[in-house]
């Protein structure tokens, strides 16, 4: 492999491209919409917060879920909070431990942005068959496993990629 190859062919760089074609293309539907104060982040959140209604959530989960720092995580909270997409409530046992609940324009919005996404989701499906989807989810999977695997490489067992320190 040389470093005069195409760039259209690694596959890290399509997965940048294919990331950045559907943000642009979820903020412009989320804009069209109404809801362009609405971060991508934001709409993960309140997705998180809905989908996980029947348990305490707490800002550590927030971390943990989306692999985010303590402090970033408290700017957007405060930031939803500042906006009423979700509120903080203390806790039975401990008034200094805060839960995240969704508002009601907090349910509102993340229902309008869920469908956003949907939309995205189904525009950059179209065409293909339910096999090739299926043949793209699998694909994926292998992906994931095989960059999270401490496996043999291809530089021998556990050496480091090129170009990341030895």
């Amino acid at each position: 492999m040389s470093c005069h190859q195409s760039l259209e062919r690694f596959l890290g760089r399509q997965i940048k491209v294919l990331n950045h074609a559907f943000g642009r293309r979820i903020r412009e539907e989320s804009s069209a919409r109404g809801l362009d104060e609405l971060t991508i982040m934001h709409g993960r959140i309140l997705g998180y917060l809905k989908h996980n209604q029947d348990r305490d959530v707490f800002q550590k989960d927030i971390e943990e879920a989306f692999n985010i720092t303590r402090s970033s995580v408290t700017g957007v909270v405060k930031l939803m909070e500042q906006k009423g997409y979700i509120r903080r409530e203390s806790v039975a046992g401990d008034a200094r431990l805060k839960k995240l609940c969704l508002t009601e324009l907090g349910d509102q919005v993340c229902e309008r942005s869920f469908q956003v996404f949907l939309d995205v989701e189904t525009l950059a499906m179209q065409g293909f068959t339910p096999d090739e989807i299926d043949t793209f989810f699998s694909l994926c999977q292998r992906i994931r496993a095989n960059l999270n695997s401490p496996k043999e490489g291809p530089h021998g067992k556990n050496h480091p990629i090129p170009g990341q320190g030895v």
